[in-house]
């Protein structure tokens, strides 16, 4: 493939979405919402200390808007689980349950769709 029809090709994939959006035939796009980084610190049973870091991303159907009080709740709910509660398992579907879940609740987000969990750090 030559370099010319590569580049044609790129920009035909890429228009393509676009194009479907702009005449009405696509679907409504998706609305990603960035949340506040939110840390969480915890003490295991053997007297360790842990700090989670994590960054998330709420997607809606269409445009929303989030209530700020969002990441607080987010945090204290997992402030509330023990270490070993929190990090049985995935820790990152634990921490997507737990913030669609509060989301839901939320009469401001209760049509969020899905958390997606762009950074997690576990120290």
């Amino acid at each position: 493939m030559t370099r010319l029809a590569r580049r044609t090709l790129l920009a035909a994939l890429m228009l393509a979405p676009v194009s479907a959006l702009a005449s009405g035939k696509g679907e409504q796009a998706d609305f990603y919402a960035k949340l506040p980084t939110i840390v969480v610190e915890f003490w295991d049973a053997n007297g360790i200390f842990h700090i989670v870091n994590m960054d998330l991303t709420v997607v809606f159907p269409g445009q929303a808007s989030l209530n700020k009080k969002i990441v607080d709740r987010i945090a204290a709910k997992l402030s509330a689980m023990t270490w070993e509660e929190f990090s049985k398992g995935n820790p990152a579907a634990t921490i997507k349950a737990v913030a669609l879940d509060i989301l839901r609740k939320d009469p401001s987000t209760v049509k969020a769709t899905e958390v997606l969990v762009g950074k997690l750090l576990l120290r």
